[in-house]
């Protein structure tokens, strides 16, 4: 038995009784060595394996040595699943626990991934339409559903004048290039997702739910494409600073107005608040006649009040042009607020075969057609494009493949706000005979992230996209 490396870290065994139909993959996983006790984990090793001829999943318990695995649950291509010893398969997965239940959730999806890659390769068209349709692989519908009651009316997603004209839904997975040398590689992986308004619970105050909560928790994905990383890569992080102005003036008016406004919230206290109010005005005027006193008494500034005053009066500059002065504006640059960042990707396709000129056709309208305005059914509404979720996957050998790559930043669910297709970038018009596709093209997109970084993202426990890769933090966003 041979085993080859190929796409996301899986390994095609060839020999009985399998063929080339078999493909494997070892994942380092945190397992609770005391299924009462979750507080206890370590690392071990699960092992994957994909059949494309029968679209079966099974994971295995990857023991050392030559000591035979020890089978922990296999996913069925038609939905069920068959889990030999719940109490083992609960010491990887314990679906009560949120952390676990997410193991799982990334082990399938690269394991239905790698199937549905490799049946398109080595399936014919009738095979690889069965698998892809099948229960395990298809897209699942959007069971997901916001509304904002406004009056007496519900206008949001759920209500049936809102809803969207059907969009169709195309292939599950598309890939460029179609055939891969066996020497593992790094990739770029982008999915399109429906966007799910934040209903009601975006009006409220208090913590809300982050976009990446509520855009992929309860989210299904449309489709996936699977493109070759760029020759260059960045990213630009920015805050907005501002600078800011405050006269003396209008600190001498901010310190009273501070001053009374605490008076009427004392007010309002019934223990004792009208005597705690009384203080607080007296002080805040005392303070306010020593402030003016003070001015009034620097011989300095005495000239330069009353040409202030005076050009106040008439519009103009007065104490500039008489006293040769300016009040001193105490500017300070202050934080004004984050800012959304972007993000511009490039790909160059050159289709080598009929095949793979139609997966670059069906790549380039599927991004036209997910990043396109969608109408509600009966016209009235224009409805918020899908939105797209962009991983950069680790592809090396072993227990780290197919995770996000631990070096480069990633990402929050992003909006695509420009698409631009060059069908003649090498500047001449060129067609195959076969199939009449171009010899090349060139795709420009643009992206913007759907809400700001915030510090505290960067050590979540809870952020599964920052997690741990050997037990070390990812670059984070």
């Amino acid at each position: 038995m041979a085993a080859t490396s190929n796409n996301s870290g899986f390994s095609i065994y060839t020999g009985a009784p399998f063929g080339e139909t078999a493909y494997r993959s070892t994942s380092l996983v945190d397992t609770y060595i005391d299924p009462a006790n979750k507080s206890t984990k370590s690392k071990t090793s699960v092992e994957t394996e994909v059949n494309i001829t029968t679209g079966d999943i099974e994971l295995y318990h990857k023991l050392p040595g030559n000591a035979q695995n020890i089978s922990l649950a296999i996913f069925k291509s038609d939905g069920t699943k068959v889990i030999p010893d719940s109490s083992k398969f609960n010491q990887f997965f314990d679906p009560s626990q949120p952390h676990t239940s997410l193991q799982l959730d990334k082990i399938l999806d690269l394991a239905t991934t790698e199937g549905l890659v490799n049946a398109k390769i080595k399936l014919d068209n009738v095979d690889y339409e069965a698998l892809a349709s099948s229960e395990l692989y298809k897209s699942k519908a959007n069971s997901s559903s916001t509304n904002v009651e406004l009056g007496n009316a519900s206008v949001a997603q759920g209500n049936a004048a809102y809803e969207a004209k059907t969009v169709p839904t195309g292939k599950k997975l598309l890939r460029y290039p179609l055939s891969i040398p066996d020497l593992g590689y790094d990739f770029i992986k982008i999915t399109a997702y429906k966007y799910i308004a934040g209903g009601r619970q975006s009006l409220k105050l208090g913590k809300k739910q982050s976009a990446k909560e509520r855009l992929l928790s309860n989210n299904s994905p449309l489709e996936t494409i699977i493109l070759p990383m760029q020759p260059n890569f960045s990213e630009s992080n920015a805050v907005n600073w501002g600078g800011d102005n405050i006269n003396p003036l209008q600190l001498l008016g901010a310190g009273a107005a501070t001053g009374l406004i605490q008076a009427i919230g004392a007010a309002a206290d019934p223990k004792g608040g009208f005597a705690d109010s009384r203080a607080i005005i007296g002080e805040t005027f005392k303070s306010l006649a020593n402030d003016v006193l003070s001015a009034i008494d620097d011989p300095a500034s005495q000239a330069a009040l009353t040409a202030y005053f005076a050009g106040q009066a008439v519009g103009a500059n007065i104490l500039g042009r008489s006293a040769g002065v300016t009040l001193n504006p105490n500017l300070e640059l202050l934080f004004k607020g984050p800012n959304l960042r972007t993000f511009a990707f490039n790909f160059r396709f050159t289709p080598r075969s009929p095949k793979e000129s139609e997966e670059v056709k069906q790549i380039i309208r599927v991004f036209k057609k997910n990043m396109a305005v969608q109408r509600s059914s009966s016209n009235l509404f224009l409805l918020t494009p899908n939105i797209f979720t962009v991983e950069y996957i680790y592809n090396a050998k072993g227990e780290n493949a197919g995770q996000q790559h631990p070096y480069l930043n990633i990402f929050k669910p992003m909006a695509m706000t420009n698409l631009n297709v060059n069908y003649t970038p090498d500047g001449t018009y060129m067609t195959y005979n076969e199939t009449g596709s171009l010899t090349s093209y060139d795709l420009q997109m643009s992206f913007g992230e759907i809400e700001p970084i915030y510090a505290d993202e960067y050590d979540s426990e809870s952020d599964s996209d920052v997690g741990r890769f050997n037990d070390h933090r990812n670059m984070g966003y």
